[in-house]
């Protein structure tokens, strides 16, 4: 009896693994999950797949998360976030705080087509204005541009149709081409103080 008491004792095996019945009864306690809500997280890294981002959570702990559809500016490494949890899902809400300020601010939008709409739409810049796209097309009843100079380079064919069309320039007008023909179905007038052909 005493060798069975110190078998028994010096077993390394709990005695509800012992007891068949009791393995058999016994519940695994579940996998710990992660919580909902909303916390804030650091931006480490892409993780190598499209819009998924490795973050940093105030514990140490890093988990993968996408940029909410609502965030606009694209993250960087190094940004304080505001992230959301749900279940093993994150998502990134909102940039909070960047270390230094960027040259570029950077809007993410994917492959998504953009509309704006308004009464009034006005965008002022300090420096450069760009538009580069593969075509641009704009439609008015009114157009009108006001510019101290303006150059237009165009490699292909300018094709431009008017009902009328009117030039006025204040002090010199240059044409110049390779080969050049003029036209009128009706009348052609030249009115000049000289002219001089040559």
């Amino acid at each position: 009896m005493t060798l069975l008491r110190e078998s028994i004792w010096n077993s390394s095996e709990p005695a509800q693994d012992a007891d068949p019945v009791l393995r058999a009864l016994r519940v695994e306690a579940p996998p710990p999950r992660h919580g909902h809500g909303v916390t804030t997280a650091w931006m480490c890294d892409s993780a190598g797949q499209d819009g998924e981002w490795l973050v940093r959570l105030p514990s140490g702990q890093l988990r993968k998360a996408r940029t909410a559809y609502s965030c606009l500016i694209r993250p960087r490494q190094g940004d304080l976030v505001q992230l959301a949890t749900a279940g093993e899902n994150c998502w990134v809400l909102a940039i909070l705080e960047r270390p230094q300020t960027a040259d570029v601010c950077e809007l993410e939008l994917g492959q998504a087509s953009v509309r704006l709409h308004a009464g009034n739409l006005q965008l002022s810049v300090d420096g450069e204005l760009r538009l580069d796209g593969r075509q641009l097309s704009s439609q008015a009843q009114s157009i009108a541009t006001a510019a101290q100079e303006r150059q237009t380079h165009i490699s292909g064919t300018d094709a431009a149709h008017s009902g009328s069309l009117l030039l006025h320039v204040d002090r010199h007008m240059g044409l110049h081409a390779n080969s050049a023909a003029l036209s009128s179905a009706s009348l052609l007038k030249l009115d000049a103080g000289q002219i001089h052909i040559a």
